[in-house]
Formats: C-alpha cells, sequence, structure tokens
C-alpha cells in the first residue's frame, strides 16, 4: 500500500473520530444557550457552564468580586446547605468545582450518567438559587485573602503581574482576578448580591453538556432545571480597545525569581478577519518545538541564547495578541533574544513554508481534539474561552477552517501584521543577576 493511500486512510479516520457522536445548540425560552454533544465512549457526563462574569467586568472598586462570588456560590441555596450541595456530588460518584477567569466564571461538574439528572437539578440550584449566607463571608475572605498573598509571593505571578500591566493598560484585563485584600477585606454582602443578581442571569451564560446521554431527552432535563429562572436586564458592555505600548526600548522588572524571563506581544488579526486562521497557523508552525524555525535560531552552537522559548495566539472577542515567551540565563542576552526574535518574525514572509507541515499542524489539532473529548471534564474548561468570546461554531468549525490554509497565505498574513517590526518587550530579571 502506497504512502499516499495510507496517509488518506489516517485522514478519513481521523475526519470520522472528530465529527462522531451528535451535537446540537438550543437556546432556552430565558435566553441560555446550551451546547449538547454526546460521547458515549464512558458512562459519565460532564458540564461547564459559563457565566460572563470576571475582571473584565468590574471596576477598581469592586476587583474581585466575581472570584469571591464563585467562593461564596458553594456554600448553599434555598434548598441545599454547604454541606448537601458539596457532598451530594460525591455521594453519587461526581466532582462539582469552578474556576474565575478575566472574561468569564465556570462551574462544572463529572459525574455517572444514571445520576446526572441530579447534577442538573443541583447545578441549577447552585447557579440561581445560592443565598450566599453572612455567616460564610468571614470563612471565605481568609481563603481568597490567602490566595492573594500566595500570589503576589509568587515570583512567576509578580512577572506575570508586570506583563500584564503593560499589555493591556488602561483597561479591565490589567486587573487581576482575585483583586486587592483591602477589598476582599471589607466586601460588603449587599454589593456582592446585587452583583449576583445582575450578573447570574440565564440570558448572560452558556452551557456545554459532553458524554453519555441522547440529546433529546437530555434536552428535556436541561429546559426543566436551567429553564425555569427568567432572563434579565444585563448592564451595557463596557467599550475598550487593548493598544499595548509598541516602542523599541525593553520594560525591565526586577523580581525574586531563579530565571531571567522574556516577554514580547505583537499585532494580530480578530478571530472574524480573513486572515485569522493562516496567523493561527503560523503561530502554531512558530511553536513547534525543535521543529520551530525560530528555536533553531535562538538555540544554536554552544552558547544557545535561550533555554525555552513558546509562542501562543490570545484570541479575545475585544482583541488579539501574538505572545513569545523566553526564559535564558544569562540577562546579558536579552537584548540580543529581543532583536533577532523581532527581525526573525519581520522577515517571515519570505520563508518557505512546506505544504507538509500545514498538514502535521492540522492533523495535530485533529487529534488533540480527540485526545481532549476523552477527558470529559477538562473538555468543557479548555472550550470554555472559545465558547464565551465566539460560540460553539467557531470550536466546531475550527479544523476545517485551519486545513484550508495555504502556504501563501501565512506568508500574506506575516507581512500584514509582524513585517512592521511592531512589538512590546518587556524583561523580568532576578534581583540578585547584578551581583553575579
Amino acid at each position: 500500500m502506497s504512502k499516499k493511500i495510507i496517509i488518506a486512510i489516517i485522514w478519513t479516520l481521523l475526519a470520522v473520530f472528530v465529527y462522531a457522536g451528535e451535537t446540537h445548540q438550543i437556546t432556552l425560552d430565558n435566553g441560555l444557550v446550551v451546547i449538547l454533544k454526546e460521547n458515549h465512549s464512558t458512562p459519565m457526563v460532564s458540564s461547564v457552564v459559563c457565566v460572563r462574569a470576571g475582571s473584565k467586568f468590574e471596576d477598581d472598586s469592586n476587583n474581585g468580586f466575581t472570584h469571591f462570588l464563585e467562593h461564596l456560590l458553594f456554600n448553599g441555596t434555598d434548598s441545599l446547605d454547604r454541606i448537601e450541595l458539596n457532598e451530594g456530588f460525591k455521594d453519587h460518584g461526581g466532582y462539582i468545582n469552578a474556576f474565575t477567569q478575566k472574561d468569564l466564571t465556570g462551574y462544572l461538574f463529572v459525574i455517572p450518567s444514571i445520576y446526572a439528572e441530579y447534577a442538573l437539578k443541583t447545578q441549577a440550584d447552585q447557579l440561581f438559587n445560592s443565598t450566599l449566607p453572612e455567616s460564610e463571608f468571614p470563612k471565605e475572605r481568609k481563603i481568597v485573602i490567602e490566595e492573594i498573598k500566595m500570589n503576589y509571593d509568587d515570583p512567576d505571578n509578580q512577572a506575570e503581574m508586570f506583563f500584564d500591566s503593560l499589555i493591556y493598560q488602561g483597561t479591565p484585563y490589567a486587573r487581576t482576578v482575585l483583586g486587592p485584600i483591602d477589598v476582599i477585606e471589607t466586601i460588603p454582602r449587599e454589593e456582592v448580591l446585587a452583583y449576583y443578581k445582575e450578573r447570574y442571569l440565564p440570558n448572560n451564560m452558556i452551557a456545554l453538556f459532553i458524554g453519555d446521554f441522547k440529546s433529546e431527552e437530555f434536552a428535556r432535563l436541561v429546559n426543566q432545571y436551567y429553564g425555569k429562572p427568567q432572563q434579565g436586564a444585563l448592564p451595557a458592555e463596557q467599550k475598550f480597545a487593548i493598544d499595548p505600548p509598541y516602542e523599541k526600548n525593553i520594560h525591565y522588572l526586577e523580581y525574586p525569581g531563579e530565571i531571567t524571563k522574556i516577554h514580547c506581544v505583537f499585532p494580530a488579526p480578530y478571530y472574524n478577519e480573513p486572515d485569522y486562521y493562516a496567523f493561527d497557523m503560523l503561530t502554531q508552525i512558530l511553536d513547534s518545538g525543535e521543529g520551530s524555525p525560530l528555536y533553531k535560531v535562538l538555540t544554536q552552537g554552544d552558547s544557545p541564547l535561550v533555554n525555552e522559548m513558546s509562542f501562543y495566539l490570545e484570541a479575545n472577542k475585544d482583541f488579539s495578541l501574538l505572545h513569545f515567551t523566553a526564559t535564558l540565563n544569562d540577562p546579558e542576552n536579552i537584548d540580543r533574544v529581543v532583536s533577532v526574535t523581532g527581525g526573525f518574525l519581520a522577515n517571515l514572509d519570505g520563508t518557505p513554508f512546506a505544504e507538509q507541515k500545514l498538514r502535521r499542524i492540522v492533523t495535530k489539532n485533529k487529534t488533540d481534539m480527540i485526545y481532549l473529548e476523552e477527558k470529559l471534564h477538562y473538555y468543557g474548561i479548555m472550550q470554555a474561552p472559545m465558547l464565551v468570546n465566539f460560540g460553539y461554531e467557531y470550536i466546531n468549525n475550527y479544523v476545517n477552517n485551519l486545513s484550508r490554509i495555504k502556504p501563501s497565505d501565512i506568508s500574506i498574513a506575516a507581512q500584514k501584521y509582524l513585517g512592521s517590526k511592531k512589538f512590546l518587550a518587556m524583561a523580568a530579571v532576578p534581583v540578585h543577576a547584578e551581583e553575579n
């Protein structure tokens, strides 16, 4: 059998696996968008319900409310006390948790499919009927304040906060998810309750369920429990633009870490622009480990400039940015790494991109999706940002859109967004570096 035939068979099988299992999107009468994705490989069901609530929707006076509220939603409802809510899932062989990001809060469960109705009923109760008992505030304040202190003491987090303060300056994205200690220490219940009633509306949520169920029957149960709350009026969304200070000088931070960190950001196309998928493909090529053309440049010879490097495309409803990060032992090499990286990216339009490399990237994305769908718990967590920002259609069509990219498309996108040598460069240097 020829190599071409084998490759064709593999691609056909991948396509079958990726799109096997029915997926349906429905919108309940109260505005809640629901994605139902069948996966019958194991007798389990997983959920992630994303609320459009996060530090993006806060201001300086209530920064940290969203994350604090996430904690409070595990302290009981009108019909369940804290122990019944949390231990009930364990008693049914399940797991319940939540996470807060800058533009969403996600509530999830994993449970044997025979107890799916219990999980739906309980999670809906948690989302819409939590009581936020005043008696639990001191406990949750202490927990969250400890989280904040740990983050501020963490050198890596200090560097990340410095980078964020420059990249997203003047916008809500510059704020931390946890918020400052003084806000958490004085946070009044009535203001948190008002924020809860303002944000936790069904028409401000999108839910994804994946697992061993039949969509028609499962949709009926979802509507029964999540369809009862009424939709409400949402506050006007704040408009802003991410405009990093693109300039030639490097911004430095001395921090108590052990290794020098470089972080650069470059302009990138929005998710709905024609060049987006070509630029995404370029990002994945640049981030392909030892196969990355830039990695070879930065690590060649007996004295490599960097220890590790990576690229990632931050795509959001509000903005898109290309991120480059690297670690190095010698801070004396910072200028050279930034200069080499900026120059390399600015001249990518003349780089020959092999068709075979593009097909490898597409195949990797297909197989990654297969693996992810088998990890029911993580599937929703990983897809949550795309669900909230772009909707399920983006996720469903992503691999197909990526597979249409040609080498010439990448060259055009590279020249358009990187050819101007426009970037923001930052570095976090160990405090003791100058003493060595």
